[in-house]
């Protein structure tokens, strides 16, 4: 790193210069940023943010901020053993430095403060535009997967808010299908909880990370909640758009998952939800998903986007990089997470993170 620039923790007293450059990013104003802020790194139930790293300038140059990243942390479960895994995000550098080594380097420091605590990866469900420069440095594609794309014409959703949506009956399972603005946590608990384990890293769902993640101050959530008859929770879906964003504008609404107990109230769950999300394009990844999910998708029409192995083509697809930061030893449930097909990305999603 050149002598003029310095590399600095993240505290409470950085956080003005921080939302400021982060408006371009955030978009949420000084408000919405410092609240997201708040929620990323100090509200995360996993890890602080202890390995978010700044750069200033020189204090002869006023020791203005002139990038960051971000690292917060995710919970992982795989054979009944939890797992935390830090994840970098909210990289952001100002326009003069956007074409030198400085993001790397902030990211070699991450990877050194990562490497001293023994913790072995670092992930990154990033921007494909990065890809080629973070795998010459080092980094391993997991995988690119698919997702499914189901555009519509502006007017072509349900109108009233999403919680005046009314309750459904599934024309599969029977399961009364719910709308509301807030996350049934017990309901969505329940049925997260008795997925069977198929020895693949996931995602762990508890009540913890539901409520967390509710609390995004920057996102808008639509939640669906299917119940049998006799109240017993089968299954739920979770939608999410930009809280900066109108329900008209232009960024998508991603279901960023969607459970259930059985293939009909799974099928109900996905149906009800591309029929009335706001939005006019509705994402959805499709590696893990059910037979009978992809079948309702097809049946509206929906487009199913596959990776081409091209960059540039497949750059609108989600991805997965990791890290080695060094550290040793490895443990057995970390061995093999450079392969695609040790992890279950279901319950993942980085628009659920950002």
């Amino acid at each position: 790193m050149g002598a003029e620039l310095t590399l600095t923790d993240c505290t409470p007293a950085d956080h003005a210069e921080i939302c400021a450059l982060q408006e371009g990013l955030w978009a949420g104003g000084p408000a919405g940023n410092q609240a997201y802020l708040e929620w990323k790194y100090h509200a995360n139930p996993y890890l602080d943010e202890r390995y978010t790293v700044l750069a200033r300038s020189a204090p002869a140059d006023g020791s203005q901020l002139l990038g960051m990243v971000g690292v917060f942390g995710s919970s992982w479960e795989r054979d009944g053993r939890r797992l935390t895994l830090p994840c970098l995000t909210d990289t952001i550098i100002t326009s003069e430095h956007r074409n030198s080594p400085l993001f790397h380097e902030m990211v070699d420091e991450v990877l050194a403060r990562l490497s001293r605590d023994g913790i072995p990866w670092l992930l990154d469900f990033g921007d494909q535009g990065t890809v080629p420069a973070m795998l010459f440095r080092g980094w391993r594609q997991v995988g690119v997967w698919g997702q499914s794309v189901l555009t519509r014409p502006a007017d072509a959703w349900h109108r009233k808010p999403w919680d005046e949506v009314p309750a459904t009956r599934g024309a599969r399972s029977g399961a009364l299908l719910t709308p509301s603005r807030t996350p049934d946590l017990d309901a969505m608990t329940e049925v997260a909880r008795d997925l069977p384990a198929d020895g693949r890293l996931r995602v762990a769902r508890d009540r913890a990370y539901f409520d967390w993640r509710a609390a995004h101050p920057l996102a808008t959530y639509y939640y669906l909640v299917a119940r049998s008859e006799t109240g017993r929770a089968e299954g739920y879906l979770v939608g999410h758009r930009s809280g900066v964003d109108t329900d008209q504008g232009p960024t998508p609404t991603t279901v960023v998952e969607c459970e259930a107990r059985t293939a009909e109230v799974h099928a109900d769950l996905i149906r009800l939800a591309h029929e009335a999300l706001p939005g006019t394009r509705v994402l959805m990844w499709t590696r893990d998903l059910a037979e009978a999910g992809a079948a309702v998708l097809a049946d509206m029409g929906a487009a199913f986007i596959e990776p081409t192995g091209r960059p540039t083509q497949d750059r609108p697809l989600p991805s997965l990089l990791i890290r080695d930061t060094g550290a040793r030893p490895v443990s057995a449930e970390l061995s093999d997470v450079d392969g695609l097909d040790a992890w279950d990305f279901r319950g993942v999603s980085g628009r659920g993170w950002r």
